[in-house]
């Protein structure tokens, strides 16, 4: 705005922003002259004081409202502006963990794949499994003569002490324990007529290469008009009789002969059936 000396008629241009309800004199530069504000000066510094209060309130509400706009923004997750906050140390560390629970994830993964993995074998290995048992069942009641020789050859107190539930047990499913007669021969068999006895020798031998049960002996007395007059099975002690060797055996069986001028034929024969 402009003022004019009153005296020396000088023109001044103030700034209004400087004036304020207190300023009421003005003083002239050039002869120092003081006159009052005019009534329009003095209205366009209300005018002025009223706007400026008036910007400072717009201002001040502008600033409140930004400042709870701001607040409602921080309480509300920015990723962008928060990955443009972070520090390099930040994220660097972000990056280490991030790498760390990847290979945890790989390594449970790994684990679970094993896991799974072993899962499956074991599901594979059990048909195997079942079919090995059953074989080596199956084999143990096929070959059960020869099992039982072999361990009366190599463990004959054990056996013994053991094979009259294991003859049970075959008995009971009906596979009874056999002697091979094909690899065995009665050689040398005599029976004597003594009195009220009979005594009866020979031998038994086993042709074959591994050890065979002794079969028991079962003896047929027959008279001329084919009357049995003896019929008896001898069971020996001998438990086995050993690759390519014989047993020789000796057995005195008491009878009733009412004549003994009877002629009476003798016959032995080995039994299968070891029991």
């Amino acid at each position: 705005m402009h003022e004019m000396c009153k005296s020396c008629g000088t023109i001044f241009e103030v700034n209004e922003s400087i004036l304020t309800k207190n300023i009421r004199w003005l003083k002239c530069g050039v002869c120092d002259e003081k006159w009052a504000l005019s009534s329009t000066s003095k209205k366009n510094l209300i005018e002025t004081t009223n706007k400026t209060e008036k910007v400072k309130q717009e201002l001040a509400s502008i600033k409140s409202i930004v400042e709870d706009k701001s607040k409602i923004l921080a309480k509300k997750p920015n990723p962008i502006l928060d990955q443009k906050n972070k520090t390099v140390a930040e994220i660097a560390s972000e990056l280490s963990l991030s790498k760390l629970n990847k290979n945890d994830k790989n390594k449970i993964k790994n684990t679970k794949k094993g896991n799974d993995e072993k899962k499956n074998n074991k599901l594979n290995i059990l048909p195997f499994f079942v079919i090995a048992l059953s074989l080596t069942l199956f084999s143990a009641i096929f070959f059960r003569s020869t099992l039982l020789s072999y361990s009366f050859f190599y463990f004959p107190n054990h056996t013994q002490s053991y094979v009259d539930k294991i003859n049970s047990l075959f008995t009971k499913i009906d596979f009874p324990i056999l002697a091979d007669t094909k690899n065995l021969n009665l050689t040398n068999f005599i029976a004597k007529v003594q009195e009220q006895e009979i005594r009866f020798t020979g031998a038994i031998k086993n042709i074959s290469k591994r050890p065979m049960l002794v079969p028991r002996i079962k003896i047929l007395g027959v008279r001329e008009d084919r009357k049995i007059i003896i019929e008896k099975i001898l069971i020996l002690e001998d438990k086995i009789i050993f690759p390519n060797s014989e047993i020789n055996f000796n057995k005195i069986v008491k009878v009733n002969i009412q004549n003994q001028k009877d002629n009476v034929t003798v016959k032995a024969t080995l039994l299968k059936k070891i029991f």
